[in-house]
């Protein structure tokens, strides 16, 4: 507990004097395995993220606060994944009318304190705090710039709110399953074992009949309408029992994303100054060719809290046009896709005196001998190996790209 203590201990702090001081800063706190992004605004936070279930997170919210709303029917004129794309979607959402103040502030707010309850209750306790101010010069920082910052929707005041999610936390901490995360999903394991433990058929049908392996605990309580607390109760005993288990589950895939087209008439349309853009233009982009959407999906996740912005790419036809219409910092090629050679696309790009310069990672199932050489011959500068590796990912990338500048790093080792 002392541990635990002393972990909040050292990022309150942090979270204190960004209040305190009423600044505009990123505060961004990683661990062996999980990252969390706080966005701060004359002191008081306006956006938070995190690397887990992000997307199934803003979904699920959305629904909550919005129930009529189909969400995945709405489409955005975006090409990137963006750090800030959840929130880009609520304020898209606001500004066409979807959705009214109170219930984009509502999303926002439950999303940021969602996100601090995770930060909070981690068990790892070896991680970095990374304070980036928005300060000339400082590439991270441009994020603070972006367009969605100048007059955020809503925002909370951490001192006000820090008490609130602490009593949250111990609660979990008290709770029967505290070493898991809420964010694992029940399944069933044995049924008829259930079936004998569970005497409260309405309590049966409130909890148990949700259970389906896709639907995370905090999905469960959403769906049950219970609280967390009293749900992870619930299952606690049958988890115990093994009559149900705990398992990791993707997040969720993004539909609602399109790329711009390479007609300049209405390409012009596109990128008219109206449109719902994040000013981000400032921050290395790096663009993933894979017709696995999961692939370039999982290396957002990795990158994007980080700072790069990310273009996901799974029509080989249009690379090349995406390439030079974005100049990237770096790129990640699958070698081996249904349409296309990546070794030969690579070699086409090395051949394009404006993109030849540009480091090229090959991303495969395995290299062999011939693999090797036939990467060299490509003008492929390094690969990486499916499944991906977070830690591989991330040394690779900031290997091959500039540094970034104007840092303050804290580690944290309890």
């Amino acid at each position: 507990m002392n541990a635990f203590n002393n972990y909040i201990k050292e990022i309150k702090t942090h979270f204190q004097n960004a209040t305190g001081l009423h600044q505009n800063c990123k505060i961004y706190i990683s661990t062996a395995n999980n990252n969390w992004s706080f966005y701060f605004k004359k002191g008081s936070i306006v956006w938070a993220s995190s690397n887990n279930h992000r997307f199934r997170r803003v979904y699920r919210l959305i629904n909550k606060f919005c129930p009529e709303l189909d969400c995945y029917k709405t489409r955005l004129r975006e090409q990137e994944i963006s750090e800030l794309w959840e929130f880009l979607f609520i304020n898209v959402l606001y500004k066409r009318k979807q959705i009214d103040k109170s219930q984009a502030s509502e999303i926002i707010q439950a999303i940021i304190k969602e996100v601090l309850f995770d930060c909070y209750i981690v068990k790892e306790q070896k991680c970095q705090v990374k304070v980036i101010f928005e300060i000339k010069g400082n590439q991270m920082g441009a994020i603070l710039n972006s367009s969605l910052f100048n007059n955020p929707i809503t925002s909370l005041d951490y001192s006000k709110v820090s008490y609130r999610i602490e009593s949250l936390v111990s609660n979990w901490e008290n709770s029967k399953i505290a070493d898991y995360s809420p964010n694992l999903a029940p399944v069933i394991q044995d049924i008829d074992k259930l079936k004998k433990a569970v005497d409260d058929f309405d309590l049966y049908q409130k909890i148990f009949l949700f259970i389906d392996g896709e639907k995370t605990i905090r999905d469960l309580a959403l769906s049950s309408k219970q609280d967390l607390v009293t749900v992870a109760n619930y299952l606690s005993p049958h988890i115990k029992s093994k009559a149900i288990a705990l398992q990791e589950i993707p997040d969720r895939q993004l539909p609602n994303l399109y790329f711009s087209p390479s007609n300049q008439e209405v390409n012009a349309e596109y990128v008219r100054k109206d449109r719902e853009y994040i000013k981000e233009l400032d921050l290395p982009l790096i663009i993933c060719v894979d017709d696995n959407p999961q692939v370039c999906q999982q290396i957002t996740q990795i990158l994007n809290p980080i700072g790069y912005r990310i273009i996901s790419v799974k029509d080989t036809a249009k690379t090349l046009i995406v390439l030079l219409e974005n100049k990237p910092k770096l790129i990640f090629i699958n070698a081996s896709m249904p349409d296309a050679n990546g070794y030969e696309l690579c070699a086409q790009i090395k051949r394009m005196p404006a993109l030849k310069d540009i480091p090229i990672i090959i991303l495969s199932e395995q290299e062999n001998l011939v693999d090797k050489l036939r990467r060299k011959m490509s003008g492929a500068i390094d690969v990486i190996c499916k499944p991906i590796d977070s830690r591989e990912i991330l040394t690779t990338t900031q290997k091959y790209t500039q540094h970034f500048v104007d840092q303050k790093v804290s580690p944290l080792a309890n």
